[in-house]
């Protein structure tokens, strides 16, 4: 069973630019302060904005904003000062919970003056928050290729480097992603957060070796991390390694007992060693939780069937095709249900609605011949097994159902060739079939 895997949206958030901006950026050269009997236009504007920064570190947001819309709107601002007033007032919308007006002043700002880091960054970040993973990274990618204007300049571009990391992953370029995040590592230490998408990288590469150890290193210095937690889970589980991601899960859920993402790894590590009881418990508590959760209720529906638990399947499932009535491998897994609830006329219907939404399923053309039998309709048996054999090589079951249902049709000439087919491929892996062949076979000698 493939186990849940939670879409993480590992964002990481920019240090408050402005405030860093507001602290050190310098008046532009040549300019003196408005008390000065000299002062130009220009420099009346570049000591509006020096003096709102002033207030904006102070948070008095109120004193800073008429100051900010004064140089906005002067005529004798530059581009550049009118841009970073715009940045200066984006930022304080921000804070005050104003995003479409900050986002306007952002891009205010980056048309005045398209090399300022701090618009591009800020929105880039603001973006990737919403989710909007391309127009975010275009806006990352133009805050990585400038500079900032103050402050901890490699820090500062580190964290878009590292942001713009994360989003390179969302849009699953795991090539700019690893760059990214190289570009952040030659700028500054590693992070525990540097590491999780290391390891998220090469998960999403199927290289889960790599990804294990990535995932224990962030557990090594950070014990508590749910997250480094379900992921070296997960690495585990597509390893097989059911045994050692067991304890793993079990830690992690002594901290979050509720969690859905832990709980569905630990069924499918339980499932994995064989102990289906314990993990049809982990499900059913997490069901209880999420009793409206397709894919909770479709990994309790498996397992339940897979367990021999039909009749506790049947509702399950039934409940999923309500919502989702046309989806193939659902209508294959509930008819396969029905065959070990003996219900092979209903199995039949069911088989032949998945097939025909999606003819490509070898398994779904084998229950068919399976169900198809049981109900004693053999010439669908063999239709069955023609589409089967398209796609897939005969296997001792496929060769003794194909002999049984040509006896059933009194096609006997057919039935013999197939009939030893089976008993050469079956090398004594199924006893009681062999032993009827042996016996069909005799018969038909005896007969002739």
């Amino acid at each position: 069973m493939r186990p849940l895997r939670p879409y993480l949206i590992l964002i990481v958030l920019l240090p408050c630019a402005a405030a860093l901006y507001a602290q050190t950026a310098p008046l532009p050269p040549g300019t003196s302060m408005p008390d000065s009997s000299s002062a130009t236009p220009s420099s009346r504007a570049a000591a509006l904005i020096a003096q709102a920064e002033d207030d904006i570190v102070r948070a008095d947001y109120a004193k800073a904003l008429p100051m900010l819309n004064d140089a906005v709107v002067s005529n004798a601002a530059t581009s550049q000062q009118k841009a970073r007033a715009l940045y200066d007032r984006g930022y304080i919308k921000q804070a005050q919970q104003q995003p479409s007006a900050a986002e306007a002043d952002f891009r205010e700002a980056i048309a005045a003056d398209p090399k300022q880091f701090e618009a591009h960054a800020a929105l880039g970040q603001m973006l990737a928050q919403r989710q909007q993973w391309k127009d975010a990274q275009q806006q990352l990618q133009l805050a990585a290729a400038v500079q900032p204007a103050s402050g901890n300049r490699p820090q500062l571009v580190a964290d878009v480097d590292r942001t713009l990391a994360h989003v390179d992953a969302q849009l699953h370029d795991d090539v700019a992603a690893s760059e990214a995040l190289l570009a952040a590592l030659r700028r500054t230490p590693e992070q525990n957060d540097d590491t999780l998408l290391a390891a998220q990288l090469a998960e999403d590469a199927k290289n889960y070796a790599g990804a294990e150890q990535e995932f224990k290193k962030v557990l090594a210095t950070d014990p508590k991390s749910i997250a480094a937690a379900e992921g070296l889970a997960r690495a585990l589980i597509h390893q097989e390694k059911y045994a050692e991601a067991e304890p793993v899960l079990e830690k992690a859920l002594l901290q979050q007992p509720k969690n859905p993402v832990l709980l569905a790894e630990s069924a499918t590590a339980l499932a994995g060693e064989g102990k289906t009881q314990n993990a049809i418990t982990q499900l059913e508590t997490l069901h209880r939780q999420n009793p409206k959760q397709p894919a909770v209720t479709r990994m309790l529906a498996d397992l339940y069937s897979s367990a021999g638990q039909a009749a506790s399947a049947a509702p399950l499932y039934w409940q999923l095709l309500t919502a989702d009535p046309g989806n193939p491998g659902l209508l294959t897994a509930a008819a396969e249900n029905l065959l070990h609830e003996r219900k092979w006329p209903q199995a039949v219907q069911m088989f032949q609605r998945s097939l025909h939404i999606e003819p490509k399923q070898s398994d779904a053309w084998s229950g068919l011949a399976f169900a198809a039998s049981e109900d004693a309709r053999y010439a669908l048996v063999l239709t069955a097994l023609d589409h089967r054999a398209q796609s897939v090589p005969d296997t001792p079951a496929v060769l003794f159902l194909r002999a049984t249902a040509l006896d059933h049709l009194h096609r006997t000439k057919e039935a013999i060739p197939y009939y030893r087919k089976f008993l050469v491929a079956a090398k004594g892996k199924f006893p009681d079939e062999e032993a009827q062949v042996r016996q069909r076979l005799t018969e038909f000698k005896k007969a002739h």
